[in-house]
């Protein structure tokens, strides 16, 4: 059995799902207060929940791209609640992760009625309480209004520039994007299960069954590591190419939502908007 791991939009009508488009924090008083909030004590409170002992995977000490590019992703519930998730930068000003790390549904309500979070921040290598790359606030959010089928629960996060006018990939490098997954590829898991520092394991990915949309990969992080990256050719730089994200797990097994024409158009346009609107 499958577990899933733990503002107002328009519709882009066209070649299949739906998208929606949420604002975020779009003015410097946005993006001011939500950065405020964190690095107050925000970050400090959801590190309290941090997992004390032995991590699930061993940590990644191997540093390179993979220590800069992905980082944790923080937001506020509607009812307040603290909650983390895990991302990676993809783009110019693209961040990829989870749809359900940044909106939260009532078990058996429909996807459209699901609230957005709010006070979105992502701190690219995170370590310990640290954010050696400082912290990035979201701009806007694309993603399937549908978010909740198979398929569609990923999302991309146009970022705001940091304090100094720098875009988050001059900051960070990027890692490449990719929307032709291939089962049985040598393929990387990165995540933050409710742990301090960035937990690496690998495996064969495969299918979940013929034609699923999913990926899974013989390796269990939990809660926290959703919006992970599944990456594969990872090369000497640690570069490589994320071809899904993590969505869910179960004894045995991570399952991520393989990237292909949907999280396409979604990067797409992401990466327009990074530019031009």
């Amino acid at each position: 059995m499958l577990i899933t791991l733990g503002m107002v939009g328009y519709g882009h009508r066209g070649a299949g799902p739906e998208i929606v488009v949420h604002d975020a924090a779009l003015t410097k008083q946005d993006r001011a207060r939500v950065e405020a909030y964190w690095t107050g004590t925000g970050i400090a409170d959801v590190a309290h929940e941090d997992a004390i002992g032995d991590p699930v995977q061993p940590e990644w000490t191997e540093g390179g791209l993979i220590a800069r590019t992905v980082g944790r992703l923080y937001a506020q519930g509607a009812g307040g609640g603290l909650g983390a998730c895990t991302a990676t930068v993809v783009g110019t000003n693209t961040v990829i992760t989870a749809a359900h790390c940044v909106r939260t549904s009532d078990a058996g309500e429909p996807s459209r009625s699901a609230t957005w979070d709010q006070q979105l921040y992502f701190v690219p290598g995170y370590r310990d309480g640290k954010s050696p790359y400082g912290g990035f606030t979201v701009r806007r959010v694309r993603m399937a209004e549908e978010w909740q089928d198979e398929g569609l629960d990923v999302a991309m996060l146009e970022m705001n520039a940091g304090h100094d006018g720098r875009s988050i990939s001059e900051v960070t490098g990027v890692q490449r994007i990719s929307f032709t997954a291939e089962s049985g590829s040598r393929t990387h898991f990165f995540g933050y299960p409710y742990t301090n520092r960035l937990l690496h394991c690998e495996g064969d990915n495969s299918r979940e069954y013929r034609g699923s949309a999913l990926l899974r990969i013989p390796c269990v992080m939990g809660v926290g590591s959703s919006g992970g990256p599944y990456i594969v050719d990872l090369d000497a730089a640690e570069a490589g190419s994320v071809v899904a994200v993590n969505i869910s797990g179960d004894e045995t097994f991570s399952y991520g939502t393989a990237l292909g024409s949907f999280a396409r158009r979604l990067y797409a346009q992401s990466e327009h908007c990074s530019r031009d609107c």
